[in-house]
């Protein structure tokens, strides 16, 4: 208790210790372009040190520029500033050349929006989306599917653990290391992918080792060491989606996984990770994104078993098709069913108007509501029989 109020005061005294940048305040800072750019018509976007940067497209800025950047800070973000691209991140480059030669194997595969489906699950790449199938993630609920969190993490990293019935259970832990390793890579190495890789790795270490107390102390130091380094990132998306995620694995997998079991390996313990993960996560989804599907848990528990299914033979689809391209075709094609599978479901669901909500973003009295019956109920499946009982 002593440590939690200490650890609290420190990260008070390094908020109040930051000016956060007002409203029309000058900018002048240098960073390296980590999020590729979205064009729209005759502007384009992206995210830099977590400020979101609108500029005309007429200039072409790739991921791995090392930019300057001076502008003024309006609504939160840089419009049109003064952009000078001074050099290249080779390592960035790197990946950025290696995550393009593969979106051109998915896209030569697979037709759309299967092939950007298939990108976003496996690179984290959103921009290929089509507008219309977005939006009926958003509407169903299942756009964490496409975003880079622990929930991606949990995916990989979890089908790799499964592998313990096979393997002996350090190796597997090893091979799922590699795993959310290998997948940080794959989608950029960003802050964002980083730090849902530290904490999806905590997570694992917990469920493999059935250490929850300790990696649970893991995850709240983790969390304390990046906010103390940069506090501001309490506020992105990214971060909470992780560290939600994360904690949901290491407080519910278990009990999850009690329920379902007897279904087959490994569905029983991807379906369980899967969900754990999201419990946390969904009222996140919700809160940034201004809406709520009344039927987004009978959504993801349909669609739910396809992602790790997806993810895995995606994954076998790459490898293969850098060196039999008909065989991977033909794997391509087992991967497109899945896919279309989950397209149908989410394009069917979004179509029920009357279980679709529309709630004012940053709806407080919602996140707050969902998280205190959560934990009614939770207090009650623990202690409900005991008190009863008395």
């Amino acid at each position: 208790m002593i440590a939690f109020v200490l650890a609290v005061g420190v990260l008070f005294l390094r908020f109040q210790s930051l000016e956060p940048k007002k409203e029309g305040s000058r900018l002048e800072f240098r960073a390296t372009l980590l999020d590729g750019p979205r064009v729209y018509d005759r502007w384009q976007y992206f995210s830099v040190k977590d400020y979101r940067v609108k500029v005309s497209s007429s200039q072409v800025y790739s991921y791995g520029d090392i930019l300057e950047i001076k502008g003024q800070l309006e609504n939160a973000r840089l419009n049109s500033p003064d952009i000078k691209v001074i050099g290249q991140s080779t390592f960035h480059r790197s990946l950025f050349l290696i995550r393009s030669r593969l979106k051109e194997k998915i896209f030569k595969a697979l037709p759309q929006p299967q092939a950007s489906l298939l990108a976003g699950i496996l690179l984290g790449a959103r921009e290929d989306l089509p507008g219309d199938f977005r939006e009926n993630l958003i509407k169903t609920g299942t756009i964490h599917v496409v975003v880079v969190s622990g929930y991606n993490i949990a995916v990989v990293g979890g089908f790799l653990a499964s592998l313990s019935i096979f393997l002996n259970r350090r190796l597997a832990s090893i091979l799922a290391i590699i795993g959310i390793l290998a997948y940080t890579l794959l989608v950029g190495a960003d802050p964002p992918a980083v730090r849902a890789a530290i904490m999806g790795s905590l997570a694992f270490f917990a469920v493999l080792t059935g250490k929850q107390r300790f990696s649970l102390y893991s995850l709240i130091l983790a969390g304390f060491v990046m906010l103390f380094i940069q506090p501001f990132i309490l506020a992105n998306i990214s971060f909470q989606l992780s560290f939600m995620a994360t904690a949901g694995i290491i407080f519910s997998h278990d009990t999850i996984y009690a329920f379902v079991k007897n279904l087959p390996k490994p569905i029983n313990d991807d379906l369980a990770t899967t969900l754990s993960a999201q419990i946390l996560v969904i009222p996140l989804i919700f809160y940034h994104f201004g809406s709520v599907s009344l039927l987004s848990p009978l959504v993801n528990s349909f669609i739910l078993w396809i992602v790790p299914l997806a993810t895995v033979l995606g994954f076998i689809f790459l490898l293969v098709s850098f060196v039999v391209w008909p065989l991977a075709l033909l794997i391509s094609w087992v991967v497109w069913s899945l896919l279309s599978i989950f397209v149908y479901l989410v394009d069917f669901f979004s179509k029920f108007g009357f279980a679709y909500l529309n709630l004012e973003p940053k709806n407080h009295i919602f996140l707050a509501g969902y998280y205190l019956v959560l934990a009614a109920v939770v207090y009650y499946v623990k202690n409900g029989r005991m008190v009863k009982n008395k």
